[in-house]
């Protein structure tokens, strides 16, 4: 009977060990946006609308797609994507926006990233490159 008891709470222990899935953490690619904080003043005409970051999300889609030819050790076509620095000169001065919804010639050349971190760099572009 001792046995048996053992048997079924080691099988208890295992199935509940082994059902909590992958422990791995993963990169996390999904824009994030930070909402600025609205006045209570009804008069405030400011726009609310969400802030695309460098550090919060912009820096992860880069090292996730670009970084690895685009990085700070002799980068591909001259383009380092590898700090806020040359990520924002690059897309303001080059053509990373471009190449980025380019089907025909896609960066990354695997195919393009998914249209959610797309936006998430032109908004961060568009919204005047926020760290």
């Amino acid at each position: 009977m001792k046995f048996l008891s053992t048997l079924t709470f080691l099988l208890l222990f295992i199935f509940v060990a082994c059902s909590e899935g992958d422990l791995t953490p993963q990169q996390n690619t999904t824009p994030t946006t930070t909402n600025p904080t609205s006045s209570n003043d009804d008069n405030d005409d400011s726009d609310n609308t969400n802030t695309v970051t460098y550090s919060g999300t912009v820096a992860g889609i880069l090292s996730s797609n670009c970084t690895g030819c685009h990085g700070a050790t002799n980068p591909r076509a001259g383009l380092s994507l590898h700090t806020f620095a040359t990520a924002k000169q690059a897309t303001e001065n080059g053509n990373v926006l471009s190449r980025i919804r380019d089907a025909n010639n896609p960066m990354p050349q695997g195919g393009l990233m998914s249209q959610e971190n797309i936006q998430a760099i032109v908004d961060w572009a568009e919204g005047g490159f926020n760290e």
